[in-house]
């Protein structure tokens, strides 16, 4: 069978052209999209209370140190409740490295407070980002580490 030329332009800019205007200006390179992604399937885990899975995203020097998940977990809910239950969030800036990335990331939490979250990853041996800690931050009291709006 014969495909008329009409139909081969077709194929290249679906086959082809659609998938380059993903990583558009507007689009993450990858290793943003991954970074981010680790995040956001981790706060996947906590909305359906995986421990498991939630637990999974982390370096394994923190997986160590839970005997049982759901000991992660209640840590979490616990100590960084905006993390564990937010109604929005925003990316903001990402420092990344070659093995060691720090993500900004701003959450509101369901009474409607704002928090500044720091996460740092790691990239582990297979390639894939773990992460390795976060600091929370109630969105009035930003850190210094945080630049200035007027860019000073």
């Amino acid at each position: 069978m014969k495909l008329r030329p009409w139909l081969w332009t077709l194929f290249f800019v679906l086959e082809i052209g659609l998938p380059l205007l993903a990583f558009g200006e507007d689009s993450p390179d990858p290793t943003t999209a991954a970074i981010q992604k680790v995040i956001a399937c981790q706060w996947a885990a906590f909305a359906d209370n995986d421990a498991p899975k939630a637990l999974s995203f982390a370096v394994p020097e923190i997986r160590q140190r839970f005997d049982e998940p759901e000991g992660f977990l209640l840590m979490v809910e616990m100590k960084y409740p905006a993390v564990f239950r937010h109604v929005a969030f925003r990316f903001l800036d990402l420092h990344v490295g070659e093995t060691l990335s720090f993500q900004w990331v701003r959450l509101t939490d369901s009474s409607g407070s704002v928090w500044l979250v720091l996460y740092q990853l790691h990239r582990e041996e297979d390639g894939k980002w773990r992460i390795g800690g976060v600091l929370q931050y109630p969105g009035e009291k930003v850190p210094d580490l945080l630049p200035s709006p007027d860019g000073a």
